[in-house]
């Protein structure tokens, strides 16, 4: 493993115990929920269909348990999403 990996991996992010104000946080996308984020060294957003998306692909390696395929139906249609790496059966 590279040094570049091993430091990411050693530095894992969490949710902002003390993020931005709502008038003073950056929502120029159109996710429908950002969270606040925070490493050792970085402040960021992550939007739920992101979340959504490792969701899905952590299933699919067998990471979490199978999820009903209607609840994923129901979340791309609610939400837009295109599982593009982890496509729906």
């Amino acid at each position: 493993m590279t040094d570049d990996r091993d430091s990411a991996l050693n530095n894992p992010a969490r949710l902002n115990d003390s993020p931005p104000p709502r008038e003073e946080a950056d929502l120029s996308s159109d996710e429908y929920m950002v969270f606040a984020m925070k490493d050792s060294h970085h402040a960021f957003s992550l939007g739920l269909e992101t979340v959504l998306e490792c969701i899905r692909a952590a299933e699919l390696e067998g990471a979490v348990p199978k999820l009903p395929t209607q609840w994923w139906w129901d979340l791309q249609t609610r939400y837009s999403l295109d599982f593009k790496h982890a496509p729906l059966d």
